[in-house]
């Protein structure tokens, strides 16, 4: 059970993708309305009024877990280097225009999930320093790679971190937690019966990757109601930070992951990667009440170009997401 919560952590039960080859970065092209193809794992902006998207950035790594700084002008993410994402999963930064790629982490173990601090100066993620054994801890960062110190170990595995304010959130035990940004008063905000129950799907029954609403006063998070196929079917839910009011958002029960919030607090934008039996990897968006959906995905873009990590430009205008070329 321990590896398949890793897995979910950092986002691979999820995506269902194959190995990745070690090669180099390629210049992104320019863009238009359908997206450049280079490597098979790309970075992209789109917006969505007028169908524009270009390539920034193209690789034949994979490419995982994305964050965008509060100015729009960096993006944090997961590179895995090799095939064990135990061992060759590294954080790296780019440029949200595709230049200034660096490589921050280089080392034997699994590195991912990271987040920007609300004032850009440093970055969370997790990190499994003494694989196999021990258990997925929170660390902090610089955005140069240094002064890396661990923020916070319950003990067990903790993942799935967003950081807002002075607040942040976590998944801990298939559970949705919250801490000062200090690594301090760590304390429980939902608590799923099902959690932690091991059934018929990779992964526990439990709740996961929880986002905090720019107001700070809300937290959405994703559900496992279901284990009929072995990636699990999810729901979307919300819940206040005192850990009071938990409101559904979907009862789809698609195989749809991590909803991020806009910055007007209008609307979730997030991957569906299956429903009713079809794989689809496409963007989609819907408002915190539950209504609204959407899917933004250009009904003419390649059947073999698969979206995934949508999230909002700070203006709200632009979507940047991973996107790979199935091949």
């Amino acid at each position: 059970m321990r590896s398949t919560y890793v897995v979910q952590v950092l986002l691979l039960g999820i995506l269902l993708m194959t190995a990745c080859g070690s090669g180099n970065p390629e210049e992104p092209e320019t863009g238009s309305t359908q997206p450049e193809h280079q490597g098979t794992w790309g970075i992209y902006s789109f917006e969505p009024a007028t169908g524009f998207v270009e390539l920034i950035y193209s690789s034949e790594n994979s490419i995982h877990g994305m964050s965008l700084n509060g100015t729009g002008s960096m993006l944090a993410f997961r590179h895995d280097y090799g095939p064990d994402m135990f061992t060759d999963s590294e954080i790296c930064i780019i440029n949200s225009d595709g230049g200034g790629f660096k490589r921050l982490t280089d080392n034997g173990w699994m590195d991912g999930y990271p987040c920007w601090s609300p004032d850009g100066t440093e970055l969370l993620f997790l990190s499994w320093v003494d694989y196999p054994v021990g258990t997925m801890d929170i660390y902090l960062m610089d955005p140069s790679g240094s002064a890396v110190t661990e923020l916070y170990d319950s003990g067990f595995h903790d993942g799935d971190c967003h950081w807002l304010g002075s607040s942040i959130v976590f998944t801990r035990e298939s559970q949705i937690w919250i801490m000062d940004d200090d690594g301090t008063d760590a304390r429980q905000l939902t608590d799923f019966e099902l959690a932690g129950q091991q059934g018929a799907a990779d992964l526990p029954f439990g709740d996961y990757d929880p986002r905090i609403d720019p107001t700070g006063t809300i937290v959405s998070f994703d559900r496992m109601v279901d284990d009929a196929n072995p990636s699990g079917n999810w729901d979307f839910y919300t819940i206040l930070v005192d850990g009071t009011g938990e409101t559904a958002v979907t009862n789809t029960g698609w195989q749809q992951f991590i909803a991020e919030w806009s910055h007007s607090g209008a609307r979730l934008v997030f991957l569906v990667a299956a429903m009713g039996g079809g794989g689809i990897y496409d963007i989609y968006t819907i408002g915190p009440n539950g209504g609204g959906l959407e899917n933004l995905t250009p009904s003419d873009w390649p059947t073999d170009f698969l979206c995934t990590h949508p999230l909002y430009s700070p203006d709200d205008s632009l979507i940047y997401f991973v996107g790979q070329w199935w091949r």
